[in-house]
């Protein structure tokens, strides 16, 4: 693509995911932006939860594979999906617990006897066979994906996004390096990575 045309239409994309409800701010990450975002993520992913184990953010490394990477800044306006597996407890290979904000699958989980429900959004089967060796070996590990939401789906200009959760060291970053140009001054907000290809 023309590097005119490119601009132009990066521009009218910028606009129109400004005009999503609850996003804020968006601001594209350069190539350095970037090669920090993925070590901090690396260092964060090391220890998480409170320190209840390791994990994988599969989710920012594929934000951060696309030819164009974004940070959006949202506040509680902003829709996530409820039914999409942000993060999930991987052991052996096999997925053995995940997340989920849906209230009555919540409630569906606490009625069952092989599950067990945490914090009110991670449910893990009884079954797993985890402790802290296991997480140390890397049997064990925390797994959050990138997801697809339908206001990006249906901007004609866009192709392939992945909308991820980066880590609070990475989110405080990305706040930082913008807040003064984009008055970014609302406590609640929260930080979303976008990784785009653009249509031909």
């Amino acid at each position: 693509m023309d590097t005119i045309i490119k601009k132009k239409t990066l521009k009218k994309v910028k606009n129109q995911i400004m005009s999503i409800r609850g996003i804020v701010g968006i601001a594209e990450l350069n190539k350095e932006k970037c090669r920090i975002v993925a070590h901090l993520e690396e260092k964060a992913m090391e220890n998480i939860l409170s320190g209840m184990g390791r994990g994988k953010n599969e989710g920012v490394k594929e934000s951060l594979s696309r030819e164009i990477t974004m940070v959006l800044f949202s506040d509680i306006h902003f829709d996530i999906p409820k039914d999409v597996n942000i993060m999930v407890l991987i052991h052996k290979g096999e997925v053995v617990g995940m997340t989920t904000t849906d209230l009555d699958k919540i409630k569906e989980f606490k009625k069952e006897k092989n599950y067990v429900v945490i914090s009110d959004f991670l449910v893990i089967n009884k079954n797993a066979k985890i402790d802290s060796d296991s997480f140390a070996r890397g049997d064990t590990y925390f797994q959050f994906n990138g997801i697809q939401i339908d206001p990006l789906s249906k901007i004609p200009e866009i192709k392939d996004h992945v909308v991820s959760f980066p880590s609070p060291p990475v989110f405080n970053f990305l706040k930082e390096e913008f807040k003064d140009h984009m008055g970014l001054n609302n406590k609640a907000l929260a930080g979303l990575l976008v990784g785009i290809n653009l249509s031909d």
